[in-house]
């Protein structure tokens, strides 16, 4: 049985209309990070959707959604690697 929390919202990414599940708190937090950046919900999907991202979007909208919260850098930076040095 699903709850009305649990049903899909529907949005737009890039203009199409697609649907998401999302839990009840990360609702609330992309509409509290979209009233802070005077946008749009479906403007912070596009935002993510643009990064290449491992998993789904819904996946990505989270870690978004967290790494906002937390005064993190989105989207994350990947560990640069060390360079080898030659034998000597």
């Amino acid at each position: 049985m699903t709850t009305e929390s649990e049903r899909p919202r529907n949005v737009k990414v890039f203009g199409r209309r697609t649907s998401m599940r999302l839990e009840p708190a990360f609702w609330e937090a992309l509409e509290e990070i979209a009233r802070r950046e005077a946008t749009e919900v479906d403007a912070l999907f596009d935002r993510v959707a643009k990064v290449p991202h491992r998993g789904n979007l819904t996946s990505a909208i989270r870690l978004f959604a967290l790494a906002y919260f937390r005064g993190s850098v989105w989207p994350p930076r990947r560990p640069r690697r060390r360079a080898q040095r030659a034998p000597v």
